[in-house]
């Protein structure tokens, strides 16, 4: 664990520079070179020209374009250019296509579902997980300087399309999607392989790729192995990773906390904050035309590539701009304090308490316990307005909470981060709010966001894991009317998916709350299919509100 700790340190030094890269990689994350081939736009997605493979490795690569450089009088044209690209690098994929070993077509699930349409569904939803199933070639590992992925040692499933390799966030739906389809082996696996980059970098970055080792994403990890363990109480497991478990919880006390002081009283919470003050590698170009008139742009990078490490890239949350408008130039997600956040760290936390008692070590377990308390503490005092019954952001600067609509507002009710003595009439107030904003309008599910601003996490997206927290959170609390709002919109979602499903044979990373079954647009790249966080929650609420009990 010696590596870990240095890492840590190191990011901590390194936050005080003048200038922080990507990463370190002169092809990948930094220089001339990904600069004057990301501004020629020589492709459709920017993200496509950083994970292509070099044929060469990086000085060689380098070494040619600085002949092209000296050629072309550091004017070389696109074709040039393009010639450059086809010569040193090339898309032939570093990963091949996996089958799970686990791979069940017929798990108990689909034996319980009495809906002929839902069952459907579920069947061609876990026939989808060896379509996204992947592994590394070889070359990954042997050559690391040629690829900006991240080996890991395991197959693993991807969320789809434009995102082929290992996402953060999208994993944890992933996996109680696979844990629903009895797939343990799988989940195992791709839990060892965040355990490796944990063990390597000191923190899960956004995706396996270098170019995201400035950032992380919604901390999920302990979550992850949380569903794992319930499914398998894999003891000797947990007792082999859970030092590693802690070092990534570790990593976000030390780097992403601050002071927040409310009423005059100070408390310890969680913002997304990159110290990284320059343009993400993969939209490069696009952070250079968000950006171009901003008067500070370094604070602007950041502030993208922290909305980027939220998950929400990119939402009305992050954006102060009194004119109404939600312009992108006026992002500034560090000064947010976001309720889900904390909410993650706070079941986190508890997690790693439950983890240290089934281990037996309870000094640990009393450590994290006291953490997970104080957190809960904290988002009570800041984040929770007693008069509307509800969560909101806490604006750092304003020293006001942020009284907008979004479903991130329930995550402590799905993170059960409240005094459970008030869990009914916390349940009652959120049912209440959710109501009053007009919410129950939503056919195709529940809205992002109120606001119409054009970026893919506001109003009319609906994203699948935040279906989750809001029903979830809703009906835990066991409050009737919330469990019937959970209920309600499971089912909306269900039939949306059902229908989406059936019109194009596709599973979407989004969905239109107010075209059930259309998918979502709006932000930098076109939607995508596959799609792992989808296929994972709709099996959930499949399970929940479709078998067993659930029937009527």
């Amino acid at each position: 664990m010696k590596t870990i700790a240095l890492v840590i340190v190191a990011s901590v030094v390194l936050a005080v520079d003048a200038t922080l890269e990507s990463c370190d990689s002169k092809v990948y994350c930094q220089g001339r070179l990904l600069e004057v081939i990301q501004q020629a736009h020589l492709f459709r997605d920017s993200k496509s020209f950083v994970d292509m493979i070099q044929v060469n490795p990086s000085e060689v690569t380098l070494r040619n374009f600085d002949l092209l450089m000296k050629q072309t009088g550091d004017k070389p044209t696109n074709e040039q250019l393009k010639k450059f690209v086809d010569d040193n690098f090339n898309d032939e994929g570093e990963l091949e296509d996996w089958t799970p070993p686990d791979l069940n077509s017929n798990p108990a699930i689909l034996k319980q579902i009495d809906d002929i349409a839902v069952r459907d569904l579920a069947r061609h939803l876990i026939k989808i997980w060896p379509l996204l199933g992947k592994k590394m070639k070889p070359s990954v590992e042997d050559k690391p300087d040629q690829h900006s992925l991240i080996p890991v040692p395991n197959g693993f499933i991807i969320p789809g399309g434009r995102f082929k390799e290992i996402y953060y966030w999208d994993s944890y739906w992933i996996i109680q999607g696979l844990l629903i389809s009895e797939m343990t082996e799988t989940t195992k696996g791709m839990l060892e392989n965040f355990i490796s980059i944990v063990a390597k970098h000191g923190f899960v970055p956004n995706g396996s790729r270098v170019y995201y080792l400035n950032r992380s994403q919604p901390p999920l990890l302990s979550l992850m192995v949380g569903l794992y363990m319930e499914a398998t109480r894999d003891i000797a497991w947990l007792r082999k990773n859970v030092k590693t478990l802690e070092a990534e919880l570790n990593w976000w006390l030390i780097n992403r906390t601050v002071t927040v002081e409310k009423d005059a009283v100070k408390y310890q919470l969680a913002h997304y904050a990159v110290q990284s003050d320059t343009p993400r590698p993969e939209s490069y170009r696009e952070d250079i035309i968000t950006c171009k008139d901003h008067p500070q742009k370094d604070m602007c990078y950041r502030a993208l590539k922290s909305g980027a490490e939220s998950g929400w890239d990119f939402s009305t949350r992050w954006i102060f701009d009194q004119s109404g408008h939600y312009a992108l130039t006026k992002i500034n997600t560090m000064r947010v304090i976001p309720v889900d956040l904390n909410a993650f760290l706070c079941k986190a936390f508890r997690h790693m308490s439950v983890f240290y008692t089934l281990l037996g070590e309870q000094e640990k377990a009393i450590f994290w316990l006291e953490k997970s308390n104080s957190w809960k503490k904290s988002i009570e005092m800041v984040h929770y307005d007693k008069v509307d019954g509800i969560w909101y952001d806490y604006d750092m600067e304003g020293k006001a909470p942020i009284k907008r609509f979004y479903p991130s507002n329930f995550a402590p009710l799905w993170a059960e981060c409240y005094e459970t003595e008030q869990r009914d009439i916390k349940g009652a107030m959120a049912a209440q709010y959710f109501t009053n904003q007009g919410v129950m309008n939503y056919e195709g599910g529940i809205p992002t966001s109120l606001i119409r601003s054009g970026e893919q996490w506001d109003l009319p997206n609906a994203w699948p894991p935040l279906q989750d927290i809001v029903i979830t959170g809703l009906a835990n609390t066991g409050n009737d009317h919330a469990k019937k709002i959970a209920e309600t919109f499971a089912r909306r979602w269900v039939r949306a998916n059902v229908k989406g499903y059936g019109d194009t044979k596709e599973m979407f990373e989004k969905y239109d709350a107010e075209q059930p079954g259309k998918y979502g647009g709006g932000g930098e790249y076109t939607v995508q299919t596959g799609f792992g966080w989808t296929n994972g929650v709709v099996l959930q609420l499949i399970k929940k509100y479709y078998t067993g009990k659930s029937r009527r």
